[in-house]
């Protein structure tokens, strides 16, 4: 009886307990062995530990930032934002299994997919860098799974597992989180309004309007409250618009952001979904044509790039376009269905896309694509570390590739990680040195990394405390220590402690003395604290 329900169980975990293991040692043999951590997770990993930990007052930080969903539920899983990917990696994994076994294939097509999805590189650098666009990706395969079965009608939907009434508030509860997730998913809610209403077409309007208010309202909530407690945390509810620290926009890739609107936006995203996910548009062509209800089905993650592009959110990343991939599987098996042609003949179509796909995703990787604008360098210095482990370049090859390559924003790749490799040592001193009751000023807007990498927030004096101005006008009497930018940081013209002591970037302050110097960044201690270390 014990071997049966531990056997009942091990099928029950497996799934995900399996990706769940092999995600969380590969981000942390990113973080270990190469010290590699996105930013977007040291972000969120920093906004956590203030939320979980302090310092106080936490609303005016963590009401602000976006995306709050993640916030919370980092600070909830001991403030490890590796833990959070790792389970949002393992669930996008799962739900992509269980669509690819519903697909009317033999086994070895199944697996064969499955593989091919997985080498994808959108999919692989999203699951490894981005946990905003693995949770956005999860959800919106979610609602377009139950969304589809409402395409042939109300009467057709009757037939299925779930009744009408009970698959629209599924997809309300769906469809609400993405608007705590990516603001410019707001979008989808009149794109899905007019899905409903031409889905619905033949009931009577007062049954369209009640599908309209259940799946909208718990997202016009979540909007209307997020705007509520920005208003309440700085008395500006689009305060997280604009901040810099908001998270929305990180200023580390601001100079990567696109922003193209009308025709031009239409055009670039053609551009960019006809090299990184050719698969996606030909498929869904092959499956949805003449079909409205299900065209609009299928735009639906178009809608949110667009939005995107339009809203100057838009980062040349793969990582977004893992949107695409995680609900393929759904619209491969409306293929399978629905599509003209032999069966044979589908199935060799969809293997070659998948595989034409890992190709044109490689030229979007390429150092000059031309065609498209280069990627954020992020996501190049951590393929090229994935490519190096499985194929080593040459020292004086790479180095050459390293020193010459240059990102959107007018960045070298090998500045790039000089800059990265310079806030997480900056950080790793400061875990070692600072004891309790110790604080370090600093402008969160720009260091939050060295923050991450130190551990403990309630150690620094940030913008957002009320002790912040006192301090900065007499940090000799505050704090004991200083962190300011480098010479070569780019963000060092909006660091906010050199803005009111430009002597920092020169000689200092009377009082202090530089213990940690580099092109990046520089970190000052109070003489007696120097004094009181070297006794």
């Amino acid at each position: 009886m014990f071997v049966n329900r531990l056997k009942a169980i091990l099928r029950l975990a497996a799934p995900v307990g399996i990706p769940l293991l092999l995600l969380a040692g590969l981000l942390w043999g990113l973080k270990e062995g190469w010290g590699w951590v996105s930013l977007e997770m040291q972000f969120l990993g920093y906004k956590g530990s203030v939320a979980a930990l302090g310092p106080d007052p936490r609303l005016p930080i963590v009401g602000t930032t976006f995306p709050p969903s993640l916030v919370l539920a980092t600070a909830i899983l001991g403030r490890s934002p590796l833990v959070l990917q790792a389970i949002l990696g393992s669930l996008v994994l799962d739900w992509m299994g269980q669509q690819l076994r519903r697909l009317p294939v033999g086994l070895g097509w199944r697996w064969l997919w499955g593989l091919l999805l997985l080498l994808q590189p959108a999919l692989l650098l999203m699951l490894l860098r981005s946990p905003v666009w693995t949770a956005t990706s999860l959800l919106v395969g979610v609602n377009m799974a139950l969304l589809f079965p409402l395409a042939d009608g109300k009467q057709a939907a009757e037939k299925d597992e779930l009744p009408v009434t009970l698959r629209l508030l599924l997809i309300g509860l769906a469809l609400g989180p993405l608007m705590a997730l990516r603001w410019e998913s707001g979008w989808l809610l009149p794109w899905l309004a007019g899905l409903l209403l031409v889905a619905f077409r033949r009931e009577s309007w007062g049954f369209r309007w009640v599908s309209l208010l259940v799946v909208g309202f718990i997202s016009l909530a979540l909007i209307l409250s997020w705007l509520y407690v920005n208003w309440l945390a700085v008395g500006d509810p689009w305060a997280f618009t604009y901040q810099v620290g908001s998270g929305l926009r990180l200023p580390q890739l601001r100079e990567d952001l696109q922003q193209a609107g009308g025709w031009q936006g239409l055009v670039e995203l053609g551009k960019w979904l006809a090299v990184l996910a050719p698969a996606y548009l030909l498929v869904g062509m092959g499956s949805l044509l003449g079909r409205w209800v299900w065209a609009l089905i299928w735009g639906m993650p178009l809608v949110v790039l667009l939005a995107s592009l339009g809203q100057g959110l838009f980062l040349p990343e793969l990582s977004r376009f893992g949107l695409v991939w995680v609900p393929l599987p759904l619209l491969m098996g409306a293929y399978l269905v629905r599509g003209a042609g032999p069966g044979w003949a589908k199935r060799l179509l969809i293997t070659a896309l998948l595989g034409l796909n890992c190709l044109t995703a490689g030229y979007g990787l390429s150092q000059e694509p031309r065609f498209l604008a280069p990627l954020v360098v992020e996501e190049r210095d951590l393929w090229e570390r994935l490519v190096a482990g499985v194929a080593p370049l040459s020292r004086e090859l790479g180095a050459a590739q390293d020193l010459y390559e240059v990102t959107s924003g007018g960045q070298t790749l090998e500045a790039w990680r000089q800059q990265r490799q310079a806030k997480r040592q900056v950080g790793e001193y400061l875990r070692r040195h600072l004891v309790p009751g110790e604080k370090v000023l600093v402008d969160d807007d720009i260091h939050f990394e060295a923050i991450f990498w130190a551990g403990d927030p309630r150690l620094f004096l940030t913008p957002h405390q009320y002790e912040f101005a006192l301090a900065l006008q007499h940090p000799q009497e505050r704090v004991d220590y200083l962190l300011v930018a480098g010479p070569a940081d780019p963000l060092r013209s909006a660091d906010r402690i050199l803005q009111f002591w430009p002597e920092l970037t020169f000689e200092g302050l009377p009082g202090f003395r530089e213990v940690y110097s580099s092109p990046q960044v520089r970190l000052w201690a109070r003489q007696a604290e120097l004094e009181e270390e070297t006794r």
